[in-house]
């Protein structure tokens, strides 16, 4: 007879699919690349995919064994994030408790009031225009990579636990972009030009994944959203649901949710959003929220 463990790593085919997909779909797009229509667009929707399966390894799927995960979500394949640094911040993410919480949760948007009021004007207008999609799409990964690169210096210079993480990603880097431009010769500029727009797709679905509101169940979002970006994000737009059972499989997730709508709408205070693409067309200008943080309380 099986043994539990065998049987919950079988049972977790569709991930081990989704890994397999993705890696050998980069493989095929990039050996391929003079001869796929349009295949700089597929890469890019490859590299985010990539992001999305790196964010389901790193919650402890597919594998028991969480060392054979990280490995298999390691190879950072849009060169932006060191994968140990995400997987540190993102559980760090989850304490649901401090969501949007600045200094706290370190994927909030939001500024505290003591900081913005230090901050310059030109400072205020780039977290204004973060709060913006075109902000957010167009500028906010390149924001991010400049953060990540000082965070990776004052690693460095200060000698801490992270530097070997930091020096090792950019060596990985190096040999990604190395095999990119001489064993597939593709240009490296269309490599990164795909790599910035695949972090600008998973920019679109954290645009408004939490907001600032007292109750902490009633930060995170549920999107309504069709196949295609359900499949690229690893269903992670039912994202409430994913905050209350985030060792759910992903796979789980939207039956999860429509077996239980009416809880989890009156969970999350019912901040329900039907699709992406209403995000896009009432705040591709204007602020989806105020910058700055109004100030809950750590919790303990």
């Amino acid at each position: 007879m099986n043994k539990p463990s065998a049987i919950s790593t079988l049972s977790e085919w569709p991930t081990w699919l989704a890994v397999l997909t993705v890696y050998l779909l980069w493989w095929f797009i990039l050996n391929n690349f003079e001869s796929i229509p349009l295949a700089p667009v597929f890469l890019l929707v490859v590299l985010a995919f990539h992001g999305s399966v790196q964010h389901e390894l790193l919650h402890g799927h597919p594998s028991d064994n969480q060392t054979l995960n990280d490995c298999l979500a390691y190879p950072p394949l849009s060169l932006w994030y060191p994968y140990p640094i995400y997987k540190k911040t993102h559980l760090k993410h989850h304490e649901n408790t401090d969501l949007t919480i600045p200094g706290v949760d370190p994927e909030s948007y939001f500024i505290n009031q003591e900081v913005w009021a230090g901050m310059s004007r030109t400072a205020k207008l780039v977290a204004t225009v973060n709060m913006t999609v075109v902000g957010r799409l167009f500028f906010a990964p390149f924001w991010h990579l400049l953060g990540l690169k000082k965070q990776m210096f004052q690693s460095i210079r200060s000698g801490d636990q992270q530097r070997n993480t930091w020096l090792l990603h950019e060596l990985l880097c190096l040999v990604i972009m190395f095999v990119v431009v001489i064993f597939f010769n593709v240009n490296i500029l269309t490599y990164i030009a795909c790599s910035y727009f695949a972090q600008s797709s998973t920019l679109l679905r954290s645009f408004y994944e939490h907001r600032v509101v007292e109750i902490p169940e009633h930060r995170s979002v549920i999107v309504k959203s069709c196949l295609p970006f359900r499949l690229l994000f690893l269903n992670n737009n039912f994202h409430a649901v994913h905050h209350q059972n985030p060792g759910m499989s992903w796979f789980k997730l939207g039956g999860e949710y429509y077996s239980k709508s009416g809880y989890y709408d009156e969970q999350n205070g019912h901040f329900v959003e039907r699709g992406y693409w209403q995000w896009l067309s009432k705040y591709i200008f204007k602020p989806v929220s105020n910058p700055i943080h109004p100030g809950f309380v750590k919790s303990d």
